[in-house]
């Protein structure tokens, strides 16, 4: 009969438990590297979409229209101020860039856009935020009103 002695056995088990652990050490190293691969391209949609966004406003603005034509998720807030030369507008996003309340438990994304008029000059300051306030894109447009007939002829 052929036995083994202990001391193979235990060489084994050794050996064993040394390649077990190489591969927890690999496996731990690949999760951390796919969980942060995870959060750039997380970031890297938020960029986009906030990107995009924010030029279709510019856009639409500077063409003279109004963003709620455009933008029928844009809601209207009330700015400090109060008066007929400055506006804000506000569009909030949940996780998967659809469009929520900004009230809702989901609401991860805040695209804020203040519109300010001066002397036929306006300025469009667009800024978009997550849900922790750290600023995702922001876009600052300054543009010239055209002139009306009325003040043409004045």
């Amino acid at each position: 009969m052929n036995r083994q002695s202990p001391g193979k056995s235990r060489l084994f088990f050794i050996e064993f438990l040394i390649v077990l652990f190489f591969f927890l050490i690999i496996g731990t190293v690949c999760l951390r590297v796919f969980v942060a691969a995870h959060k750039v391209t997380q970031n890297a949609d938020a960029l986009a979409h906030a990107q995009t966004t924010a030029a279709s406003i510019a856009e639409v603005l500077e063409a003279g229209e109004s963003i709620e034509d455009y933008f029928p998720e844009a809601v209207q807030i009330s700015s400090a101020d109060n008066d007929d030369q400055s506006k804000d507008y506000q569009i909030t996003w949940d996780g998967d860039f659809a469009v929520c309340d900004a009230d809702s438990d989901s609401a991860a994304y805040t695209l804020t856009v203040s519109l300010d008029t001066e002397d036929h000059t306006q300025t469009v300051v667009i800024i978009c935020t997550d849900y922790t306030d750290e600023t995702v894109y922001e876009l600052s447009v300054t543009y010239h009103l055209p002139l009306t007939r009325e003040e043409v002829l004045s």
